[in-house]
């Protein structure tokens, strides 16, 4: 065992004794970390089931600034003093005690961690814990990562609160790269999808992660389009975006779809007064029952709406500048 890179690159670890402590493999590590270095200097690190210590040393060796090693057992701290030989106390500090005492105790200090690095026994299913007390204690800082490693063959745990960003396997190992991802909702019956609704989902881009763009039952509406049309020219309308964009259907209230996926926000645009009074209404109930906040924006193109793009088409008129070229066609 050693540090793979950094500036205590080559330095050899003392080997845990016994079945209880599973060093991360050099492979793996090695990979984790180069995925990593970007995110590490000056980071606050905490390396909960630290083991032998390992992967708090990477860190270290890498650039961050400080690293809480702990562990319940008593053994695996002793091994992780003495591969800290080399390192200045300043840089690192050892916590003993089970996971969720520790994590509730550096949160009642103020720790702000910018990665939480979590190899738990394979066997214990502590994962949705893990997620759940990090969530509670907020002790993960504003855009830091959660990285849980786990066997192989382990299924994804997802979580309301955090998102599942990644996945790597490497061997009979498992490492799942976990965020807490700022996500708005852009919402609407989209009968059909106009450059004023990209607009929104533009403009929510800025200021978040992922914007969720739900389409839902209006039961003061009869829409032209069908369910499987109005998601296709979604799609096509939104697909430079990638997966920062989720595009779905649902047929609850808005507030119950927000709640599963753990979103706060709203976006609506605004092309009037009347437009706010009705919003306003709508705005006030979602914040009432789900603590859903609303953020209203003036729309961009105030002349641009479905009703327009409708009444045009069935009056054979054009709708270029209106919707996405893609799915002009498609009208």
């Amino acid at each position: 065992m050693r540090v793979i890179a950094g500036k205590y690159g080559g330095r050899k670890f003392v080997s845990p004794t016994g079945n209880d402590i599973r060093p991360t493999t050099d492979r793996a590590k090695e990979n984790l970390f180069n995925i990593l270095q970007n995110d590490l200097q000056g980071a606050v690190v905490i390396d909960l089931f630290c083991g032998s210590g390992a992967l708090g040393i990477e860190a270290l060796s890498r650039g961050a600034n400080k690293v809480y090693f702990c562990d319940k057992q008593g053994d695996a701290l002793k091994v992780t003093k003495k591969n800290l030989s080399f390192v200045p106390d300043s840089h690192y500090e050892i916590v003993k005690g089970d996971f969720l005492d520790v994590l509730a105790r550096l949160s009642n200090r103020g720790i702000k961690a910018d990665l939480i690095i979590c190899d738990p026994p394979y066997d214990a299913n502590y994962v949705q814990n893990i997620l759940d007390k990090i969530n509670q204690t907020a002790i993960l800082a504003s855009g830091g990562t959660i990285i849980i490693e786990q066997k192989s063959r382990s299924e994804e745990v997802l979580h309301n609160e955090f998102d599942l960003v990644d996945s790597r396997k490497y061997g009979d190992t498992k490492i799942f790269f976990y965020k807490k991802l700022r996500k708005i909702a852009v919402t609407g019956t989209f009968d059909p999808f106009t450059k004023g609704h990209k607009d929104l989902v533009i403009k929510a881009l800025e200021d978040f992660d992922r914007v969720y763009v739900v389409m839902l039952i209006n039961p003061d509406k009869v829409p032209k389009y069908s369910v499987s049309e109005r998601l296709e020219m979604i799609k096509l309308s939104l697909r430079e975006f990638g997966k920062k964009v989720v595009i779905e259907y649902f047929e609850g209230l808005t507030v119950d779809y927000l709640k599963q996926k753990g979103v706060k926000y709203i976006l609506r645009g605004l092309r009037s007064e009347e437009d706010l009074e009705y919003e306003k209404t709508i705005a006030d109930y979602n914040y009432k029952h789900g603590d859903i906040k609303t953020i209203f924006m003036p729309a961009i193109h105030s002349e641009i709406s479905s009703t327009v793009v409708r009444e045009r088409i069935a009056t054979s008129k054009a709708i270029s500048g209106l919707v996405e070229e893609s799915i002009e066609d498609l009208l």
